[in-house]
């Protein structure tokens, strides 16, 4: 028993021994780059969160897509009819426009096709944004025209239009500020779907 005692101590003292040796290395070390233990490691310029940033942060609001084109245009009046396949970069690459305004919407929904999130839809032969739109912008990529802005959700009225003001067409109407347009009926039965595929998951 007093043996048992005697390792148990001598033990204690070692691991002292050990402790005390290592402690004065640290301080050693630590002297030597002139670090002081009354003084941080982090000056207050580093730590400092600086105003201005936290205002930036502030600001930042949560972005909504839009097309700069109006789909209540009237897309009746054509210069000519293509039959080709129903890609809207495939159609830049060869001609400008089948109506007389060389800014509008091709309307063949690549940016539909490329929205994780359907917020899409072609309608009057133009895009349309609803509100399941997150404001990722990967529909903005894919626009051959590049006519997608991303705009602050909380924008109620755009001009729905990329024509140049000097140049009249048939859409110079809408080269004026408006209510923005959302195809309601297309979220709504995307909403549907949606439902309908995580019900069925179930």
């Amino acid at each position: 028993m007093i043996f048992t005692i005697l390792i148990m101590i001598l033990f204690l003292i070692v691991i002292s021994v050990v402790f005390v040796f290592i402690f004065d290395m640290l301080v050693a070390s630590l002297r030597a780059q002139n670090i002081s233990f009354n003084k941080p490691i982090f000056s207050e310029n580093e730590i400092r969160v600086k105003p201005s940033l936290m205002e930036t942060y502030d600001k930042i609001e949560d972005k909504k897509a839009v097309v700069m084109c109006s789909a209540k245009k009237d897309i009746s009046g054509k210069r000519f009819y293509y039959d080709g396949p129903k890609n809207c970069a495939l159609f830049a690459s060869m001609t400008e426009t089948e109506h007389d305004c060389k800014y509008g919407c091709i309307g063949f929904g690549d940016c539909a096709a490329a929205c994780s999130r359907n917020a899409i839809h072609v309608v009057n032969g133009t895009a349309v944004v609803n509100s399941l739109c997150n404001g990722c912008g990967k529909c903005i990529g894919v626009c051959p025209k590049k006519i997608i802005k991303l705009i602050p959700v909380s924008t109620k009225t755009a001009v729905l239009c990329s024509a140049e003001f000097t140049e009249k067409n048939g859409c110079s109407e809408y080269l004026k500020e408006s209510e923005i347009e959302q195809d309601t009926a297309g979220a709504m039965l995307s909403d549907r779907i949606f439902s309908f595929f995580s019900f069925s998951k179930k």
